[in-house]
């Protein structure tokens, strides 16, 4: 990166007219899929989109004609070959863990937990994002968005339902019970207990939704990615229900005609999802492959599970790098891709035609990156990038931050190994491989500094410490402004922390939805008065900035990003981080350029007491791990201030979302000044003694 020309202050980008933002879109989204965007516009405002999905009430559906010839329709006489004829599941038709193991890996608030959070879905009560709980009646109101407590009433096409409008709110309100979550943690609870009002609460919830969404009207048939996971949830519950006196041949009847349908609503818009360029793709065709391959006597089951198989292949191979990370540039989404593959792997493995080997080789790759950001002290990991509160399969009574679950399952599948020591984490294990997959005896291994070049990823561990930082040269489209990003943890708490997402739409607070994605929400340096990149639609940031790591090891690292080094202000800005002394971690921030400038380096606390101390330039923070000490020396005329929970004139400072559709006041420590270029920021932090008390 070669130094950038001299000018002299600036306030934010250059904005793009209308029509240059649309060319550079195209441009860094790649022409064919400018072209297959408008194409697909067309299709919809034509019609054509709308006649692909027959709009059939459920009477309708006829399970004869969904079937392969010389298949009995007849609901107990299907039910028997079934019996004799299903693809392979994660676990035999009913045959679920023991209680004994269960409650052995679970440990009893394991137990606790699941019956408690099934014992709501039995009474109507959900839950939401992992965080919160909503009672939505009996029957369940699958159409109300309990945030607003407003109801959408329209049985329209779903192709004439909008993702974004005032009136609804955020869809995704809408649509998150209907993933039907819910059976993980019903189907776990019958296994834990053997009571029969599980299944029957399930049935009850299935045949409820299928009263309220008939096919293909409806916002819960909007999307093709919740319906996948709508599909894989079913299909959970089926299997393990199987066995329940209430799980009649009618309903079985009724679970795979909803199975069939779902899979058709998917296909015919699967090249919508893949345009999308992120984890739809690979769901939605994991909901082809799930179908295809566990209900081979549907008619359409051979074309789904190939299509199905041959799509999200190809996809993980696109969306996984090479060095394990993924395109979406978030922890969350790592693991819903995660959780997508560990499913098609086993069902792939179970059915007899295994994934190809490069794209187990790259799925075991993505394992090995998440490890490598696993804090071992609370099974966390950085609340880096999009949080849409996704947890796909829900195997355990683990937090929502809680990755071990994730990671052990996925290192175990991967290499055959459980890397992490035996916990409660291990029942995610239990129900994708079996029980004597928990038998094995952990091979503990413990993350180290590494880097992920890719993607952009460097982590520095010493002792009790560790950090992540990014410094990525875009290959798609960036989710937040976050470049040079650092993330400090010590002892279990992350101390320099992301903050996080809070929602993806929310109408009556733009200026928030705007701030948890821009660079004001990071830990890194803005220069002028805003970030360097320009929202130009709900999910693109243009132009995609560059950067490069220049040195790396287990307690340094230097790197430089390119975001602001082009008019109206013409600065690199290069971080180096020295870990040498485990104790003192020291942060370095060189901003290279000439002219003078409006700059602000903003470290995101961990929530806690702290005080600013009289003389200006240094924050004690009192956290869980101790107290914790931060100096900043800057250019003359530096003055630090902590703001949180701020939200008045114009002005959002000092918050954080570690769920989805939740804000919390977080203390955000500021750096302010004027200052003639090239100038420098060095932060001193201070971590407690190993001895030291809890703050």
């Amino acid at each position: 990166m070669g130094r950038p020309r001299r000018n002299g202050d600036a306030g934010g980008p250059r904005r793009m007219s209308g029509w240059l933002r649309k060319v550079e879109a195209v441009r860094r989204m790649g022409w064919g899929w400018g072209l297959w965007r408008a194409g697909y516009e067309l299709r919809r405002r034509t019609g054509w989109l709308k006649r692909q999905f027959p709009t059939p009430v459920w009477s309708e559906v006829s399970l004869h004609s969904l079937l392969r010839d010389g298949v009995p329709p007849e609901p107990e006489a299907y039910r028997a070959y079934r019996e004799q004829s299903s693809g392979t599941f994660l676990f035999g038709l009913g045959k679920l863990p023991s209680r004994e193991v269960l409650e052995r890996i679970a440990g009893a608030s394991g137990v606790r937990r699941a019956v408690q959070v099934a014992d709501d879905f039995c009474t109507g009560k959900f839950l939401y994002f992992s965080r919160h709980v909503f009672d939505l009646g009996t029957p369940v109101d699958w159409r109300r968005n309990p945030f607003l407590n407003r109801r959408l009433a329209s049985d329209a096409h779903w192709c004439d339902w909008t993702a974004f409008s005032p009136e609804q709110g955020d869809i995704k309100d809408v649509w998150e019970p209907s993933r039907f979550s819910c059976a993980f943690w019903l189907v776990r609870a019958y296994a834990m207990t053997g009571d029969e009002k599980y299944p029957q609460a399930f049935w009850r919830l299935f045949e409820s939704w299928c009263e309220q969404n008939s096919p293909n009207r409806g916002p819960n048939w909007r999307c093709g990615q919740e319906t996948a996971f709508r599909i894989m949830a079913w299909c959970f519950a089926l299997w393990g229900f199987w066995k329940s006196p209430v799980t009649t041949p009618q309903r079985v009847a009724a679970m795979v005609a909803a199975l069939a349908v779902s899979a058709a609503r998917i296909e015919p818009n699967i090249d919508y999802a893949v345009s999308q360029k992120n984890n739809h793709a690979i769901s939605e065709a994991l909901g082809l492959f799930t179908v295809g391959a566990l209900f081979p006597e549907l008619r359409d089951a051979t074309r789904w599970q190939r299509s199905g198989r041959r799509i999200l292949e190809r996809e993980v191979l696109r969306q996984t790098y090479a060095d394990g990370s993924y395109v979406q540039q978030s922890m969350n989404y790592h693991r819903v891709m995660l959780h997508d593959c560990l499913w098609a792997w086993r069902l792939a493995e179970l059915n007899g035609m295994p994934l190809s080997s490069d794209v187990r080789a790259r799925v075991a790759a993505a394992a090995e990156f998440l490890f490598e950001m696993l804090d071992e002290s609370s099974g966390s990991v950085p609340n880096y990038g999009a949080n849409d509160g996704a947890l796909v399969l829900p195997l355990s009574s683990g937090g929502y931050r809680d990755y071990r679950d994730t990671i052990g399952a996925a290192m175990f599948i991967a290499t055959g190994k459980r890397v992490l020591p035996a916990g409660p984490w291990d029942e995610a294990i239990l129900w994708l491989c079996g029980a004597g997959a928990v038998e094995n005896t952990p091979a503990v291994r413990h993350p180290a500094a590494r880097r992920f070049d890719v993607g952009g990823y460097y982590t520095l561990r010493t002792g009790r410490t560790w950090a992540m930082i990014r410094c990525h040269r875009y290959l798609d489209r960036p989710g937040h402004v976050d470049m040079l990003h650092l993330d400090l943890w010590h002892d279990g708490v992350n101390v320099l922390r992301d903050c996080g997402t809070y929602r993806y739409y929310a109408p009556r607070e733009p200026g928030m939805e705007k701030y948890f994605k821009d660079i004001a929400a990071h830990n890194t340096v803005q220069v002028g008065e805003g970030g360097p990149l320009e929202l130009v639609s709900r999910f693109i940031w243009l132009p995609w900035p560059g950067a490069r790591c220049t040195r790396h090891s287990a307690d340094s690292f230097v790197g430089e990003h390119d975001a602001y080094a082009r008019p109206p202000w013409n600065v690199m800005h290069r971080r180096s981080v020295d870990a040498s002394d485990p104790r003192k971690w020291i942060v370095t921030d060189d901003l290279i350029g000439g002219g003078e400038q409006s700059l602000i380096l903003r470290w995101h606390l961990v929530d806690g007491p702290h005080e600013l101390e009289s003389t200006g330039h240094r924050v004690i923070l009192r956290a869980a791990c101790g107290r914790v000490r931060i100096a900043i020396e800057g250019p003359s005329g530096t003055a630090l201030r902590v703001k949180r929970g701020v939200e008045r004139d114009g002005e959002i400072a000092g918050w954080a979302s570690e769920y989805y559709g939740e804000r919390a006041p977080a203390p955000v420590l500021e750096a302010t000044c004027r200052a003639v270029l090239p100038t420098r920021f060095v932060t001193t932090i201070e971590l407690p003694d190993a001895g030291e008390a809890p703050a």
